[in-house]
């Protein structure tokens, strides 16, 4: 149950600081959450645990509904806080589809860890894929993005 209070916190936290930031943001659907900043359609998710690895890295469970990324332009994974997240085009997360764990529960659904120390998305077979140029923070101006 902690776990998915503090998911939620992290959510409100980025929905309240973008704002605060000057986006537009409305809550167009439930499940999946999406949202519209600035009028795009954008899938948020948030964790609220991390697992260690051996060598100390953080890493985050994430998965993504394929059916959803033919709605929206983004998929953010909100990381360790609020102000820091990575901002996925949804054809890069097409695009890694057959690279993905598979849900046990759900055909539709693609899993993979996000390693947040060093900025990459792991998928099977331990593939190890950069996202660093996908990082934003909402503390700096230079990193915040653009919808």
């Amino acid at each position: 149950m902690a776990r998915n209070i503090r998911a939620k916190e992290k959510l409100e936290g980025f929905i309240n600081k973008l704002t605060s930031r000057g986006y537009t943001v409305e809550k167009v659907q439930n499940k999946p959450q999406i949202y519209s900043i600035n009028g795009k359609l954008v899938n948020i998710r948030s964790r609220g645990k991390t697992k260690e690895t051996a060598d100390g890295s953080r890493l985050f469970w994430y998965d993504v509904t394929f059916s959803v990324l033919e709605d929206v332009k983004w998929v953010i994974y909100i990381a360790t806080g609020f102000d820091y997240f990575v901002m996925l085009p949804s054809n890069f997360l097409e695009g890694l589809r057959d690279r993905m764990y598979k849900s046990r529960s759900n055909a539709g659904v693609g899993v993979f860890d996000i390693d947040w120390d060093s900025m990459t998305i792991e998928l099977k077979q331990g593939e190890r894929i950069s996202i660093n140029d996908y990082y934003h923070n909402l503390v700096n101006q230079k990193d915040y993005p653009s919808f």
